[in-house]
């Protein structure tokens, strides 16, 4: 039940529920009484209240006495605004520059598209800040963007006021990839070349070369910076800022061999500052990553059949892509059942692994024809049965749809994650927490469009069915995210001076159930999904 005094014109909003809300005067204090607040970096306090003033977090109160005119839910938790630390929204063929191999100095931020409807349903999930990464289809391909997916202006006149994302960070990494991706389209040149796809590097091989080359240039170029032997290079000297440490180095890689590559150009080259991105096979070499102090943004895990494998699947397979064989005791819950299954199916508790037990496979639960898990506790599970498969063969049509018209996205969805993305587990983020490696989890392209299931907030429930602990998924898309972004000073963060992006939930946040309700950014709310 919500009971609820909204302070002036600064609550009123539209009658349709889930649209933005005029912004108030900044110099108003507002107050927001929670019954849980997540700081962001593990803490929890209970009977809050936060007083917001010009933008930021003015005061947080533990068991005030409420006031006559604070914004109040039953039952809600507020979490800062969440951080999706890699991410393709609004990143698309558009916004990357083909023609050749090397772009270091090209700006993502002078060339996305602000007002993309991505942003928008990116802050719908709860999403208030996003690290925007350029595309990988070729090797340097730019300097990524930090920008709140909220409270710009928009080019339409006739859009509501910061509907639009705001940049808030323009260049602040080099992205350069390896793999599949940036070959991609590519072949030697022959007979009279048509295009500029009659070019090198056509194989992994040829990637690594171009990384080599380039900043062993960029070496050369900054001893004859020093002598005044050189004129002004802007891909050289993005490429310099890298090498003195200046400036954040992003390396998409997903396969194992990929990453144990980035390893060693970093040693080679003497990278400082290096965070490998999607990094699907890290659970591999964890070891190797946490011994090089090497940070990875996990993610995307997705639960979309037609967006975690390849090609070509048989209806065994895609179950197996769908919920693939225990890496570290992932299958253990499957004996543990909801009785109600009008709340939502099997519930998965979380399971800490042992040193001892790690790739012990868990007990194996009767399946009916279906090859669907049968509830113990539940005696008439066959007409529940039937209608679940009838549901995940339309889920499977939905997926086939997508795969043939599929919206313009960013390549690594669209080519470059179906042929690297075959070893993908959920487990990933509680694996490399396991062996100490520097982890954060992103979500790619889960918001260029609605369809999807996989929101950054669901990789974090997703991590944590899989052994990830609660606080630590928290503060992946929070707090540790907002660190991978430069931002830590700022964002990420429940605490007094930081900016107030914060997101009211109608339950504990990792629940499946819990939906945001109440979104405010830099202290002016953006949606209002209370009616």
């Amino acid at each position: 039940m919500i009971s609820s005094v909204l302070l002036g014109s600064l609550f009123a909003f539209a009658s349709t529920s889930s649209v933005p809300v005029s912004a108030p005067a900044q110099d108003q204090t507002q107050t927001i009484s929670v019954d849980v607040l997540h700081v962001g970096n593990g803490e929890t306090l209970e009977n809050v209240l936060i007083q917001v003033n010009d933008g930021k977090i003015s005061a947080i109160i533990p068991g005030g006495k409420i006031p006559s005119d604070a914004v109040r839910v039953e039952g809600a938790h507020l979490t800062p605004g969440l951080v999706d630390a890699f991410s393709y929204m609004a990143v698309n063929q558009t916004t990357v520059e083909e023609s050749r191999e090397t772009t270091a100095s090209a700006s993502l931020a002078r060339s996305i598209r602000l007002a993309d409807p991505a942003f928008q349903i990116a802050l719908a999930e709860g999403v208030t800040t996003a690290f925007l990464t350029p595309d990988s289809l070729n090797v340097f391909g730019g300097m990524a963007a930090v920008v709140k997916t909220a409270g710009g202006q928009p080019a339409d006149l006739f859009a509501d006021a910061g509907s639009a994302a705001q940049i808030i960070g323009a260049d602040v990494a080099l992205k350069i990839s390896l793999g599949n991706d940036v070959s991609m389209g590519n072949h030697p040149p022959f007979g009279r070349p048509s295009g500029f796809y009659s070019r090198r590097p056509t194989t992994r091989m040829g990637a690594v070369w171009e990384v080599r080359r380039q900043f062993y240039r960029a070496k050369r170029y900054m001893e004859q910076r020093k002598n005044g032997s050189a004129e002004v290079d802007a891909d050289l000297e993005v490429l310099a800022k890298v090498l003195r440490g200046e400036m954040p180095l992003r390396v998409q890689a997903r396969r194992n061999n990929d990453i144990q590559t980035v390893l060693r150009l970093a040693v080679e080259l003497g990278w400082k500052d290096v965070t490998i991105e999607e990094a699907t096979e890290a659970f591999r070499c964890a070891d190797l990553l946490k011994a090089a102090g090497i940070q990875v943004v996990a993610g995307p895990a997705y639960d979309q059949r037609s967006r975690a494998i390849a090609s070509g699947p048989s209806l065994a397979e895609l179950r197996m892509a769908a919920d693939p064989p225990p890496i570290c005791c992932e299958n253990l819950h499957e004996d543990l059942f909801l009785t109600n299954w009008e709340d939502g199916g099997p519930v998965y508790p979380k399971h800490v692994c042992e040193t001892d037990t790690t790739f012990r496979a868990g007990l194996e639960v009767p399946r009916n024809q279906y090859g669907l898990p049968i509830d113990p506790n539940f005696d008439d599970h066959d007409d529940h049965d039937h209608e679940s498969a009838m549901g995940d063969l339309s889920g499977l049509a939905l997926d086939l749809a997508l795969l043939v018209r599929t919206p313009r996205t960013a390549t690594g969805l669209s080519s470059g994650r179906f042929s690297e993305g075959d070893q993908a587990t959920p487990a990933l983020a509680a694996l490399l927490d396991q062996a100490g490696v520097t982890t954060v989890l992103g979500a790619a392209e889960a918001h260029d469009q609605s369809l999807t299931e996989s929101s950054l907030i669901h990789q974090a429930r997703r991590a944590v069915q899989y052994g990830l602990a609660p606080e630590k998924a928290l503060a992946m898309v929070t707090t540790r995210a907002a660190e991978f972004c430069g931002m830590a000073d700022r964002i990420g963060l429940a605490k007094v001076g930081y900016d107030a992006d914060l997101v009211l939930w109608s339950g504990d946040p990792l629940s499946a159930t819990s939906r945001p309700i109440l979104i405010l950014v830099d202290g002016q709310v953006m949606l209002d999904n209370r009616n």
